[in-house]
């Protein structure tokens, strides 16, 4: 009888999922139609229905292993002292696997503990999400565990403020997604100050609840930009969007600008630069960003500025300069990488900050290279 309610409650669930994609898709064909102007709403609507559908299709995939698997993983587990209840896998670009689990006492086990034996049954390396319990108890609960990706990154950040101000009005973000992929972004408010603060920070707060709900890059940014606009006086400051999503699996990063400054790559002896003329945040009621994809290799660093670092340089061709003196730089730890980065970005402005300052640093490390 449990198994009953347990599998009519999930066909429950599955279903409410399908009607409420299906409710918002028809009401952006809807709004549309009586809306031709305005667009940016409409294709909201839509995109909610399709992250519905998404998670909906995710759910249907997920399989049973095969029973020697299974077998092998309850065994394993009942020697530690938990009971699985149920186990489930899907396969989409990265594997992911989903336990429920209870102790057969009233003890307590480590989480840790469940993952090792899924890496162990499984043979891959598996990390926990992050919502996950840190102990396994007598009340069932599902664990989440995915495969570890090809590509290890590693961040660091160096911040400093004008000087005549306490607040930055640069923000940032780095946050490693479920999915695989690692998002890297600054934000910076025009000015300095408490309001560039506010308005930066919105920005990237917004951001990250747009990720967190499963919004792609782009369609983010559209979300963004038009609640900016909206929710702002007629007063309201442009704020700049850089942002670098790195596929940890292929090593694939989409670098995205809204009125950035240059990002850099640095290999065994080059820079790369990536430049960008767009406009940003606030300014179009049509989102304009400028997109480059670039292929990472093992020992590649990303390096991402606000556009204080370059406005310390005197010279008309920054960029280069910039490049030349990430080229010198022979530290390999991203947090040494961008204290270095930052004191001789000052040292040419004599040591004084001509505005608010970050600088990001991702290394990208291969896993499988021996």
């Amino acid at each position: 009888m449990k198994n009953t309610y347990k599998d009519a409650g999930y066909t429950y669930t599955i279903n409410r999922l399908k009607e409420t994609a299906r409710t918002f898709r028809n009401l952006g064909d809807a709004y549309g139609e009586t809306n031709q102007k305005q667009t940016g709403f409409k294709r909201q609507l839509i995109l909610a229905a399709d992250i519905l559908e998404e998670c909906v299709a995710m759910n249907l995939d997920a399989k049973s292993p095969d029973k020697q698997e299974r077998r092998e993983f309850e065994r394993k587990c009942m020697a530690m002292g938990i009971s699985v209840k149920d186990i489930k896998l899907v396969d989409g670009k990265r594997r992911e696997i989903l336990v429920t689990a209870k102790t057969f006492m009233k003890g307590c086990v480590s989480e840790r503990v469940l993952r090792e034996t899924v890496s162990s049954v499984f043979k891959a390396k598996f990390f926990s999400n992050q919502d996950n319990r840190v102990i396994i108890n007598e009340e069932p609960d599902q664990y989440v565990f995915y495969q570890e990706n090809r590509f290890r990154i590693l961040s660091g950040m160096a911040r400093k403020c004008k000087e005549e101000e306490n607040t930055s009005g640069d923000n940032f973000l780095l946050k490693k997604l479920n999915c695989g992929k690692m998002v890297a972004a600054i934000a910076d408010g025009c000015g300095s100050g408490k309001r560039a603060f506010a308005e930066s920070r919105m920005v990237i707060e917004l951001m990250e609840n747009c990720i967190d709900a499963g919004f792609d890059e782009h369609a983010a940014l559209d979300l963004i930009n038009a609640a900016y606009i909206a929710g702002g006086s007629k007063s309201v400051n442009p704020v700049t969007m850089d942002m670098s999503v790195i596929d940890c699996n292929t090593g694939i990063m989409s670098c995205i600008k809204m009125g950035a400054a240059a990002t850099f790559i640095k290999r065994d002896s080059s820079v790369e630069v990536i430049k960008s003329t767009t406009l940003p945040l606030g300014v179009l009621e049509k989102v304009d960003y400028e997109r480059v994809n670039k292929k990472l290799y093992n020992g590649d660093y990303v390096i991402m500025v606000s556009d204080g670092l370059l406005d310390n340089i005197p010279n008309v061709d920054k960029e280069k300069i910039f490049a030349d003196i990430i080229n010198t730089i022979s530290v390999k730890k991203p947090d040494a990488m961008a204290e270095e980065i930052m004191r001789k970005s000052l040292k040419y402005n004599g040591g004084k900050p001509s505005d608010d300052m970050t600088v990001l640093v991702l290394g990208l490390f291969d896993t499988y290279d021996k």
